[in-house]
């Protein structure tokens, strides 16, 4: 074998206690790099875990060759079988533990000698210094554990009496305690990074009510009018950051409207720090127009204000609130009834006002809205299967906006006209059945309204006398309390039959017709345009059995009579253009004063409205004396009736038990009719009746942004 040791052998010379081992030879065999790395390693005992791959191997002895060429040649000479290493792992484990139990045969020493090696080791091992910790460990070992301070009232008053003094320290711990107050409003578990905690619900409303008195005047007087250009800006950037975000989400907490209110309002001050940030500027967008769709009265005006004031900081925003606060609009306008009648007219009305501001931008976006409600029709004109998706609130109410911008438009916005009549007379002959007569009287109306406000004529003659038709049949129906149309679009089949479908459908087409023909009689064409008008209603006479019917439709022929006399007799007469000269023409009309057709509509209207909010207020009263009446009798019968009305109860009882079974039963069944009625009113008032039809609410029209 050859003379490199594998282990270097330690022998001891014992001098009284301690015995030191001695060094290994000095003499190497050859000089050379990897016989000093081998006598480096050779003191270790190699385990099975540390054992060399045999391809490691070979590829260290290949490398020999080229470094140490002598080396090489001496273990040629002396070990061949070292150079022709083939052996797997197996033979290499059996070779090592034989190796290492003869070396632990040599090793093998008396106790004494054993002990005194032992006791030199330990000598040694405390000899050496100890390995010094990282200072990560040293700062995670000595820093103590983190505890977030609570917020007190006493704490509170330290920070009030230094924020009086615009103290910019104390204003930052504020908003950490205003942090923990809004995830405390959440309901989350706070985190151990945080520095304070709030656990009393009082304290939470006083650090929030402390940050909306402070924060804006505190901002002010360090960073001024324009923030980002202040010197002390990179100091409160961070915590400003942090403060407007935790307001926002705030928003979306609150519960109580006078809160909101003043949370917005602080919002509404802070906008020129809002500015500095454009992704929380977006966020303050969009949480103020959710405020706006879906809150209180006076919630949804403080968050349109807060609208308005973006725009007017910010113009560039205009676009973005105008399509949001449109689509916002559309989920809101689904259902229509008396309760959300008053919310969705604000909404449209604050809409409108939104859209007045620039009517270019207006333009863009009533183009792209406008077109889509066209597909959406002519998608159902293809395919009438789908109406539901044009015949619902939802699609009316969008084109009552259009209706409203376009009534009170600049010149730009003209051609945007033309594209929304069409659609409306679109959505009148989609369908001509009688239970869809609310939604074109509807959609009539708004043409109506639009043709007075942009002085075009809209043919709806023959629509209207259409649906007067269906009035001079007779029905036979049994009577039924009359419905308020104006929350209707459509009726079922059993109850267009009724003679209150009939009463209303009438009242609400001699309105319209009405307004249509006051509009007319602005006209230098009146007497022309009205004769077909007049014909027409004298043969509705002949046909209509309704005497009522036939005493208003009398009356307003007597009127158009009048109004086109006086136009041929007295101011046509000293006309001396023709109708080619639309500038005199419109001069003309121009000077025209109110006619007798539009004195007796604008009465009517005064008249039928009073009436209609007195026949309201009648039904509210009744409603609510009934149910006075139901809760009484509910409280005697849980209490019961006094001990001496028991007596002659038990003597009547006596005498005549028969009649007092019979009274019960038809006590109940009057309880019954009178809940039934009240239901039925209430339904049908809502929409949601056997009358009724239920179809009026349907899947959200797709926007795009």
């Amino acid at each position: 074998k050859s003379d490199v040791p594998v282990q270097q052998k330690t022998k001891t010379k014992k001098k009284g206690k301690k015995t030191k081992p001695l060094k290994p030879d000095d003499t190497p065999i050859a000089t050379s790099e990897p016989v000093s790395e081998v006598s480096e390693m050779a003191p270790e005992v190699p385990s099975k875990d540390n054992i060399p791959n045999s391809s490691n191997v070979k590829k260290g002895l290949s490398k020999l060759e080229g470094k140490d060429s002598d080396f090489f040649k001496f273990l040629q000479e002396n070990d061949p079988e070292l150079l022709n290493f083939s052996g797997g792992e197996e033979d290499s484990d059996d070779s090592s533990q034989d190796e290492s139990e003869e070396e632990a045969a040599e090793l093998e020493t008396p106790v004494g000698e054993e002990e005194s090696i032992m006791s030199d080791g330990e000598e040694e091992q405390e000899q050496e210094p100890e390995p010094e910790p990282e200072p990560e460990l040293e700062a995670e070992i000595e820093a103590p554990e983190s505890t977030s301070i609570p917020v007190t009232s006493s704490l509170l008053k330290k920070w009030r009496n230094n924020l009086e003094k615009n103290s910019l320290p104390t204003w930052k711990q504020l908003i950490r305690g205003f942090q923990a107050a809004v995830i405390t409003a959440k309901g989350d578990e706070p985190e151990d990074s945080m520095k304070y905690v709030i656990v009393d619900p009082d304290v939470v409303n006083k650090v929030i009510m402390m940050c909306l008195e402070y924060s804006s005047d505190l901002l002010k007087h360090h960073l001024g009018d324009n923030p980002t250009s202040s010197t002390k800006w990179n100091k409160v950037k961070l915590s400003l950051k942090s403060y407007l975000t935790s307001l926002t989400e705030l928003l979306g907490l609150l519960t109580s409207n006078d809160v909101l209110c003043a949370v917005m309002r602080h919002c509404k001050a802070m906008l020129p720090y809002y500015a500095a940030f454009s992704r929380l500027m977006k966020k303050f967008v969009k949480s103020h127009v959710t405020v706006w769709g879906s809150k209180a009265e006076l919630s949804r005006v403080v968050a349109f204000t807060c609208l308005q004031a973006v725009v007017k900081k910010i113009p560039a925003f205009l676009e973005d609130i105008l399509k949001k606060m449109y689509v916002e609009y559309t989920k809101c306008s689904k259902i229509m009834n008396p309760k959300s009648r008053d919310n969705i007219v604000l909404m449209r009305n604050s809409l409108v006002e939104m859209f007045k501001i620039n009517p270019s931008i207006t333009y863009t976006t009533g183009f792209l809205y406008i077109r889509q409600l066209a597909v959406t029709l002519r998608s159902v004109i293809v395919n009438k299967k789908e109406i539901e998706s044009v015949y619902n609130w939802q699609y009316i109410n969008c084109l009552h906006v259009w209706v409203s911008v376009l009534s009170d438009c600049d010149t730009c916005l003209q051609p945007l006209v033309f594209p929304l009549i069409q659609i409306m007379m679109g959505v009148v002959k989609l369908h001509s059945s009688p239970c869809f007569y609310p939604l074109h009287l509807h959609t009539m109306r708004l043409m109506l309204h639009l043709a007075a406000a942009t002085n075009k004529h809209i043919p709806l003659v023959h629509s209207l006398l259409d649906t007067l038709q269906f009035c001079a049949t007779v029905n036979k129906a049994p009577a039924t309390k009359p419905v308020d149309l104006t929350c209707v679009l459509r009726v079922t089949k059993g109850y267009k039959k009724t003679k209150a479908y009939q009463d209303g459908i009438f009242d609400l087409t001699y309105e319209l017709l009405l307004n249509y023909v006051s509009q007319l009689s602005q006209s230098i064409s009146f007497p022309e345009v009205s004769f077909p008008v007049t014909v027409w209603l004298k043969k509705f006479n002949k046909s209509c059995n309704n005497p009522k019917y036939k005493s208003q439709m009398k009356q307003l022929m007597e009127k158009m009579d009048m109004a086109s006399k006086d136009l041929t007799k007295e101011r046509r007469s000293s006309v001396t253009f023709t109708p080619r000269d639309l500038e005199e023409v419109t001069k003309w009309e121009s000077q025209l004063q109110e006619s007798v057709l539009t004195k007796y509509f604008n009465t009517w209207l005064r008249i039928h409205r009073a009436a209609a909010a007195k026949k309201e207020e009648q039904e509210a009263e009744d409603v609510a004396e009934t149910k006075e009446e139901e809760g009484r009798e509910d409280s005697e019968e849980e209490t019961g009736p006094p001990k001496k009305k028991l007596k002659k109860t038990k003597k009547k009882q006596e005498d005549s038990p028969e009649k007092k079974s019979v009274e019960k039963p038809e006590k109940k069944k009057k309880k019954k009719k009178k809940k039934n009625k009240e239901e039925k009113t209430e339904a049908v008032s809502n929409g949601d009746s056997e009358f009724v039809d239920n179809g009026d609410v349907v899947e959200d029209i797709v926007l795009s942004d």
